[in-house]
């Protein structure tokens, strides 16, 4: 899915990577670690949007990736009126909309070829969210987050841990090949912690996690890239196995 070779990045004041090299494969749980200001949350954004970097190296993804992003500074809004549904389901419920519009035009259009395609444009991206199984889904991620007593509540009446639960699933749903969080845990209490745990566990695409959690880190990842010195190091399977073969 990503191969990086050889990348090396600086800001005038500070050189951040020298030559790193790692992989990321379809489906694989990444874990992100490394001392605080070694450069973790910069090279995910170089990663997101590496058009924006001058950068050394080579970074090559394959095409048409689609990657998703929870920030770790995300804010509740208290004046959104949308419920936990409409929030998460925000851009399935426009698909829907847009297929009614259309379906709605063409019972008095005379000229329908071009109206034929932007149906099958609108019914290609309500079936790239899920189609008709995206709200049994969407139920199934509530559980998993243990907020269904909350489905049919507005967004401004969550905790900030709920509201992290629910920007999780939100980009899950949106079916990523790579979902990117920073921090995804900070400020949980272990309720929403273990939540997280699950959903992440159950998501079917690949992640690559910063975190410095122990719980998250013994529970849901496959790999970890561990950034130090300007250096990553990659080490296949769990964070115990990483602890266990480095002692």
């Amino acid at each position: 899915m990503i191969t990086v070779n050889n990348l090396s990045f600086s800001y005038p004041q500070k050189e951040l990577y020298k030559n790193i090299s790692f992989t990321l494969e379809d489906g694989q749980h990444c874990a992100f670690i490394g001392t605080s200001g070694s450069g973790k949350s910069t090279l995910l954004n170089l990663l997101m949007d590496p058009e924006r970097y001058t950068y050394e190296g080579a970074l090559h993804m394959e095409s048409h990736i689609r990657i998703g992003h929870v920030s770790q500074f995300s804010q509740l809004e208290k004046t959104q009126d949308n419920t936990v549904f409409e929030y998460v389901a925000e851009e399935y419920l426009a698909s829907q909309r847009q297929i009614e519009a259309i379906c709605a035009e063409m019972e008095t259009a005379s000229e329908l070829e071009a109206l034929m395609e932007q149906y099958q444009q609108a019914m290609d991206a309500f079936d790239a969210l899920g189609g008709d199984e995206f709200e049994s889904h969407l139920n199934e991620k509530l559980n998993l987050g243990n907020l269904m007593k909350h489905r049919d509540l507005q967004v401004a009446s969550l905790s900030g841990g709920e509201f992290k639960l629910v920007q999780v699933m939100r980009e899950m749903m949106l079916r990523p090949d790579l979902l990117i969080m920073d921090e995804p845990d900070a400020f949980l209490d272990f309720d929403n912690l273990h939540a997280l745990k699950n959903l992440m566990n159950a998501h079917k695409g690949a992640l690559l996690v910063i975190t410095h959690n122990r719980y998250l880190l013994n529970h849901c990842f496959n790999k970890i890239l561990h950034l130090e010195n300007m250096d990553v190091q990659e080490f296949e399977g769990s964070f115990i196995c990483l602890l266990y073969t480095s002692r």
